[in-house]
């Protein structure tokens, strides 16, 4: 149960911090107007890829088997 929950938090997580980043992606700050000292575009990007790795997660917690053992075209 403990697995679930940390999943479903982290998750929401991430969600609510790549929504943040794609909002202050491509902006200026509004003091100066000069461009923001953080790479938004790649904390969106990571966002995305933990959130990918959750879902795998997930996946392997309800009992799909991942991996590249259980591909259908076998290891390349």
């Amino acid at each position: 149960m403990l697995d679930w929950s940390l999943s479903a938090i982290s998750a929401c997580l991430l969600i609510g911090l790549a929504y943040w980043a794609h909002s202050k992606h491509g902006t200026v700050r509004k003091s100066d107007q000069r461009p923001h000292k953080l790479p938004w575009g790649l904390i969106l990007i990571a966002c995305v890829f933990g959130l990918f790795m959750i879902l795998v997660h997930i996946m392997n917690l309800i009992g799909v088997e991942t991996g590249p053992e259980n591909n259908p075209f076998m290891r390349f």
